[in-house]
């Protein structure tokens, strides 16, 4: 198996990793969005003197999903900095080739599905 991607693979996890960082902050900039009418409806609720639990679940929810976000973010933005260097494609714990299809519906994949697979059920 070949472990160096070709050019055109290169370029097309390179702009699948762009695509999906644009996507990402996106949703994070509709989440401040959304934050924003949160926290106003929040100023409003207090100034009436209301006390709405189910707006403190939904703000919790709201910081999870950023949360979400951000955490995604960052394994994009990891992984362009990965690809920009030798290595990029190998798996971190045995050193394998990563396979294409793999990383073409992952580019931010760390580890082979075997790795990954017992990443997961470690304790």
């Amino acid at each position: 198996m070949s472990t160096a991607l070709t050019p055109g693979q290169h370029a097309l996890l390179e702009a699948e990793l762009l695509l999906s960082r644009q996507r990402v902050q996106q949703a994070l900039q509709a989440q401040l969005g959304d934050s924003d009418r949160v926290g106003h409806a929040a100023a409003l609720r207090e100034a009436d003197g209301c006390d709405w639990p189910e707006h403190e679940a939904d703000r919790e929810l709201d910081q999870v999903r950023g949360e979400h976000l951000l955490a995604e973010l960052g394994q994009i933005d990891d992984a362009l900095m990965r690809l920009k260097r030798p290595g990029y494609g190998r798996c971190i714990d045995c050193a394998a080739a990563i396979p294409f299809d793999r990383l073409q519906h992952r580019p931010q994949a760390l580890r082979c599905v075997a790795c990954q697979t017992r990443s997961e059920s470690a304790p």
